[in-house]
């Protein structure tokens, strides 16, 4: 059995219930000068959507035969991760503890609402890192289990080299649907955190020929001491758990922290100008802590002319920032047909 066989053959839930389209973006290609497809990852239910699900299709059917009744799962309260893991265990009649970055908001609002209504034990713990966030909730997992819960524990991001092995699956998919456009991939831009997506996406890529160029916009700083080095780690694990022989290196690992900006879920240069350039052209919504970064980034590439056409704009979903009243005022604010118009 080749490689392929054995990642199409994987273990895996159906989350979604359909496959994402791909569309060619008309309107902003012309503004941009450069040919540009979405890969539309957002679309799907309120709690089932985004990049997140395809990681847990195959994660939660390894956690499912592990006889798992209890999740756990940390991140920010912003977190697109932490919500598609709520929604999951409430679809498969799961327990949910989440560990989320930060203090308990004033208002309930974007994923932290959908949290909350899928059912999750909720548990703020303050101003701490990743690896701080990490360690309390191996605190938790204890601390369930010898309470008698068989709990399965999803790292940040739900990152990890079983999980990237979805976005190994979504490459195949996305070429496939581009072929039959009568186009191929040049390349895929995506915002990237804690790496799975990419390390899945850089992995399909090998797997078929190194046919394209992977392209990751780095939007959290300090997810990992080295992160490139981390996201390789993902794609070389993801390929011996399914015996593909192919030599990944560094090299394959095409990541920038220069839209990052002032940080995680803060400013970057070109982001409010971006999200309002897609809407009005396509009627499509970025947000201003994950995708919004990488179109911004594929408008400033594109007018530097460093993008390998046809180029895929891959949407990782996350839309729900919107509706936080601190990213709509800023974006209000920042767009002058709407900056005069109060709120």
């Amino acid at each position: 059995m080749t490689a392929l066989e054995m990642l199409e053959g994987l273990p895996r839930l159906d989350l979604r219930g359909f496959v994402s389209p791909v569309q060619r973006l008309e309107r902003f290609s012309e503004a941009i000068g450069v040919e540009v497809w979405c890969k539309r990852d957002d679309i799907g239910s309120v709690g089932l959507a985004g990049n997140k699900v395809r990681k847990l299709e195959v994660e939660l059917a390894h956690a499912m035969a592990c006889g798992a009744t209890h999740l756990v799962a940390e991140g920010s309260r912003l977190s697109n991760a932490a919500r598609a893991v709520a929604a999951a265990a409430a679809a498969l009649g799961l327990k949910c503890t989440l560990l989320l970055c930060h203090d308990e908001p004033r208002e309930p609002v974007g994923n932290l609402m959908l949290d909350g209504l899928f059912g999750a034990d909720l548990r703020f713990v303050g101003n701490v890192n990743w690896h701080e966030l990490a360690e309390l909730a191996e605190t938790v997992v204890h601390d369930l289990e010898r309470s008698g819960e068989c709990v399965y524990r999803l790292p940040i991001g739900c990152a990890s080299e079983r999980s990237c092995l979805g976005f190994a699956l979504a490459y195949g998919e996305l070429r496939n649907q581009m072929r039959a456009h009568g186009r191929s991939v040049g390349t895929i831009v995506h915002a990237s955190s804690s790496g799975g997506t990419h390390a899945g996406l850089v992995l399909g890529n090998a797997l078929h020929g190194f046919e394209s160029e992977i392209r990751g916009i780095v939007v959290a700083e300090d997810v990992y001491p080295d992160v490139a080095g981390a996201y390789l780690s993902f794609a070389q694990g993801g390929a011996h758990l399914i015996n593909a022989e192919v030599e990944l290196t560094r090299d394959h690992i095409n990541i920038t922290e220069a839209y990052l900006g002032e940080g995680y879920g803060l400013p970057a240069a070109g982001i409010y100008e971006a999200i309002d350039l897609l809407a009005t052209k396509e009627g499509l919504m970025v947000d201003p802590v994950y995708s919004g970064k990488a179109v911004a980034a594929i408008i400033d590439l594109a007018a530097r002319k460093e993008l390998k056409g046809p180029v895929v704009f891959w949407h990782t979903g996350g839309y729900h920032a919107l509706f936080d009243p601190r990213y709509a005022k800023r974006i209000w604010s920042a767009i002058d047909r709407l900056s005069g118009i109060a709120l």
